[in-house]
Protein backbone atom coordinates (compact mmCIF):
# COMPACT_ATOMS: atom_id res chain seq x y z
CA UNK A 1 0.00 0.00 0.00
CA UNK A 2 3.01 2.28 0.96
CA UNK A 3 3.98 2.42 -2.90
CA UNK A 4 1.07 3.23 -4.38
CA UNK A 5 0.63 6.13 -1.68
CA UNK A 6 4.23 7.10 -2.27
CA UNK A 7 3.41 7.49 -6.07
CA UNK A 8 0.72 9.19 -5.58
CA UNK A 9 2.96 11.36 -3.38
CA UNK A 10 4.94 12.20 -6.40
CA UNK A 11 2.12 12.96 -9.02
CA UNK A 12 0.04 15.55 -6.73
CA UNK A 13 3.19 16.94 -6.29
CA UNK A 14 4.45 17.12 -10.18
CA UNK A 15 0.09 18.20 -10.55
CA UNK A 16 1.06 21.16 -7.83
CA UNK A 17 4.19 22.26 -9.76
CA UNK A 18 2.58 22.00 -12.75
CA UNK A 19 -0.62 24.61 -11.25
CA UNK A 20 2.03 26.58 -9.81
CA UNK A 21 3.76 27.67 -12.63
CA UNK A 22 0.83 27.59 -15.19
CA UNK A 23 -1.61 30.17 -12.81
CA UNK A 24 -4.39 27.59 -12.48
CA UNK A 25 -5.95 28.08 -8.68
CA UNK A 26 -5.68 24.40 -7.71
CA UNK A 27 -2.24 24.73 -6.44
CA UNK A 28 -3.35 23.90 -2.63
CA UNK A 29 -5.88 21.52 -3.57
CA UNK A 30 -2.76 19.48 -5.02
CA UNK A 31 -0.30 20.51 -3.00
CA UNK A 32 -2.97 19.05 0.06
CA UNK A 33 -2.85 15.88 -2.00
CA UNK A 34 0.60 15.55 -1.85
CA UNK A 35 1.02 16.59 1.40
CA UNK A 36 -1.72 14.08 2.69
CA UNK A 37 -0.33 11.19 0.39
CA UNK A 38 3.14 11.54 1.89
CA UNK A 39 1.92 11.20 5.35
CA UNK A 40 -0.19 8.27 4.43
CA UNK A 41 3.00 6.65 3.19
CA UNK A 42 5.34 7.06 6.31
CA UNK A 43 2.08 6.10 8.56
CA UNK A 44 1.28 2.75 6.38
CA UNK A 45 4.97 2.10 6.10
CA UNK A 46 4.85 2.27 9.98
CA UNK A 47 2.30 0.54 10.30
CA UNK A 48 3.87 -2.33 8.38
CA UNK A 49 6.93 -2.02 10.69
CA UNK A 50 4.17 -2.74 13.88
CA UNK A 51 2.82 -5.91 12.16
CA UNK A 52 6.34 -7.49 11.98
CA UNK A 53 6.81 -6.85 15.50
CA UNK A 54 3.25 -8.23 16.21
CA UNK A 55 4.79 -11.06 14.40
CA UNK A 56 7.71 -11.10 16.00
CA UNK A 57 9.46 -11.13 12.83
CA UNK A 58 12.81 -10.37 13.74
CA UNK A 59 14.29 -10.88 10.84
CA UNK A 60 12.15 -8.70 8.66
CA UNK A 61 12.98 -5.65 10.78
CA UNK A 62 16.52 -6.52 10.55
CA UNK A 63 16.75 -6.75 6.90
CA UNK A 64 13.95 -3.95 5.91
CA UNK A 65 14.46 -1.28 8.25
CA UNK A 66 17.98 -0.03 8.44
CA UNK A 67 17.72 0.56 4.51
CA UNK A 68 14.38 2.20 4.38
CA UNK A 69 14.31 4.52 7.02
CA UNK A 70 17.32 6.29 5.17
CA UNK A 71 15.19 5.86 1.95
CA UNK A 72 12.13 7.61 3.61
CA UNK A 73 13.96 10.62 5.15
CA UNK A 74 15.08 11.34 1.92
CA UNK A 75 11.95 11.26 0.58
CA UNK A 76 9.64 12.95 2.87
CA UNK A 77 12.83 16.10 2.40
CA UNK A 78 12.35 16.09 -0.81
CA UNK A 79 8.92 15.90 -1.21
CA UNK A 80 8.02 18.16 1.71
CA UNK A 81 10.93 20.40 0.27
CA UNK A 82 9.33 20.41 -3.63
CA UNK A 83 5.82 21.43 -2.13
CA UNK A 84 7.11 24.33 0.34
CA UNK A 85 9.20 25.75 -2.21
CA UNK A 86 5.93 25.55 -5.06
CA UNK A 87 3.74 27.45 -2.27
CA UNK A 88 6.27 29.95 -1.99
CA UNK A 89 6.96 30.49 -5.67
CA UNK A 90 2.75 30.74 -5.87
CA UNK A 91 2.43 33.25 -3.06
CA UNK A 92 5.60 35.42 -4.94
CA UNK A 93 3.82 35.52 -8.43
CA UNK A 94 0.41 36.81 -6.66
Amino acid sequence: MWILFGIASIIFTMLHGYAAFSGKSMAKGMAFGAFGFTALTLLSEYAMVVSWVRAEDWSALLDVVPYMFPMLIVYTIILVAANGLLLFVRKKDH
